[in-house]
C-alpha cells in the first residue's frame, strides 16, 4: 500500500490507496441506490477524507480508532452507519451522521456558487467538510455548542485543507456576524425552528433542519416567515443549549398515584418504531421517551415528563402507571392516524410565521393542524 499526501496540505494526514478505495467503494454504493445523484456532490464525497474527521467510535462500551483495531475503524467509517463520537455516562452527546442522509440533506440544500452557508451542529465536521469541498471554505460558517467538539474539528479541518468560520456557541442563536446565509443546515432536532435561523437567511433562501423526527426543508419567505415541507426522516439527537445539557428528550418523574389495571393490548409494541406513526405520536407527544430492555424492540417501556409510565411486552402484557393511562393515549392516536390515511411524513408541511408555527397534513388550509414551539 503506497501513502501519498491527503487533500489538505498537512503531510501528517495521509490518504492512502486503500482509505481512497473505501471512498469510492461507499460513493459507488450511494450512487448506485439512487441516494447520490449530483455529479458535483458525488466528488465532494470522493475528495473529502471521512477517516481523517471520525478518528474514533464508541460501539456499546468499547472505544475504537485506527491505532487499536484500524481495519475494523476504517471499514466503519466508510460504511453507511452512524457513528457515536462523543459520549458521557448518562447519554450520547454527538455522532457523525450515516453518509446517505448527510448526502440526501446536502442535496436539498441545492447550493449554487457563491452561496454563503450556515452549517449548525459541527459534530466532527464532516458536513462542513463537504460544504467546503464544494463552496469553498470562505463560503462555510460552522457552529457547536461544545467546546470539546469544535476544537479537535477545527484542527482536523485544518489538516485536511479547510478553513470555515468555526464558532463555539448555542447553535440556535444562528451567527449574525456573518448572515445573511443562501442555506442553513442543522444536524440536530428541534421542536420548533428558532427565529434567528430565518432571520438569518436571505429571502428565497432554504433552512433544512430535523424537526421531531422528521427533516423540515423551508423557503424563507421574508419578515420572519418561511414554509416547507418534510422531505424524508431525521433521527438526531435534540438540541443542546449547553454542552452540559442533556440531548435526551425528556426527563422522568416518578408516578404519582397506583398503578392502573393490567390488561392486553392489540397494538404491538413495534408500531411505536414505525417511521411514519412516529411522527405523527411526535407532534402529539413530543416529549415521551423510550427505551427496551435487552434491545428488544417488543418489550417497550414509554414515560412522560408527568410519571406516566407504560410497559408493553413482547405477548401484548401491558401495565401502565401514573396520573394517566399513557398506552391508552397512544392507542387512540394511532387510530386517529389511522382514519386520515395513515399518512407518511412527505404529506406534512410546516408553515413559520413570526406569531406561531403550524404543521398541517397535505396543504395549509387542509383543517389537519398542530401548533408547535
Amino acid at each position: 500500500m503506497t501513502d501519498t499526501p491527503a487533500i489538505g496540505q498537512d503531510p501528517d494526514i495521509t490518504d492512502s490507496d486503500q482509505t481512497r478505495a473505501l471512498r469510492r467503494k461507499m460513493v459507488t454504493a450511494l450512487a448506485g441506490d439512487g441516494t447520490l445523484t449530483d455529479g458535483r456532490w458525488r466528488d465532494a464525497f470522493l475528495t473529502v477524507p471521512r477517516h481523517v474527521l471520525v478518528p474514533a467510535y464508541y460501539q456499546a462500551s468499547e472505544h475504537i480508532d485506527g491505532e487499536t483495531d484500524r481495519e475494523r475503524w476504517l471499514q466503519m467509517v466508510y460504511s453507511d452507519t452512524t457513528l457515536i463520537t462523543q459520549r458521557r455516562p448518562d447519554a450520547v452527546t454527538s455522532s457523525g451522521t450515516m453518509p446517505s442522509l448527510v448526502a440526501m440533506m446536502v442535496q436539498a440544500l441545492e447550493v449554487h456558487d457563491g452561496h454563503q452557508a450556515l452549517q449548525v451542529g459541527t459534530g466532527t465536521g464532516y458536513t462542513a467538510a463537504l460544504l467546503c469541498e464544494r463552496l469553498g471554505s470562505e463560503q462555510v460558517t460552522s457552529i457547536d455548542v461544545d467546546p470539546d467538539l469544535t476544537a479537535p474539528a477545527r484542527d482536523r479541518l485544518r489538516r485536511c485543507g479547510y478553513t470555515p468560520a468555526l464558532i463555539t456557541a448555542d447553535g440556535a442563536h444562528g451567527h449574525p456576524d456573518r448572515a445573511p446565509y443562501d442555506r442553513i443546515v442543522v444536524t440536530f432536532a428541534v421542536t420548533s425552528i428558532p427565529p434567528a435561523w430565518i432571520h438569518q437567511t436571505r429571502t428565497g433562501g432554504i433552512v433544512l433542519t430535523p424537526v421531531f423526527s422528521g427533516l423540515a426543508r423551508l423557503t424563507v419567505a421574508g419578515e420572519g416567515n418561511a414554509e416547507g415541507r418534510f422531505v424524508g426522516p431525521g433521527y438526531f439527537m435534540r438540541h443542546r443549549a449547553t454542552p452540559n445539557t442533556s440531548p435526551s428528550v425528556c426527563s422522568v418523574s416518578s408516578a404519582n398515584g397506583p398503578p392502573w389495571p393490567q390488561r392486553t393490548t392489540d397494538l404491538p409494541a413495534s408500531v411505536y418504531y414505525d417511521n411514519d406513526f412516529r411522527f405523527q405520536l411526535d407532534l402529539s407527544m413530543p416529549r415521551l421517551s423510550h427505551h427496551h430492555p435487552g434491545g428488544d424492540l417488543n418489550n417497550l417501556i414509554l414515560n412522560t415528563p408527568d410519571g406516566s409510565h407504560a410497559h408493553i411486552t413482547p405477548d401484548g402484557a401491558l401495565t401502565q402507571s401514573g396520573p394517566r393511562r399513557l398506552w391508552d393515549d397512544i392507542e387512540t392516536r394511532h387510530q386517529s392516524w389511522r382514519s386520515l390515511g395513515a399518512p407518511p411524513r412527505e404529506r406534512f408541511g410546516l408553515t413559520v410565521t413570526p406569531q406561531r408555527q403550524t404543521i398541517w397534513l397535505d396543504n395549509p388550509d387542509s383543517g389537519h393542524q398542530w401548533q408547535v414551539g
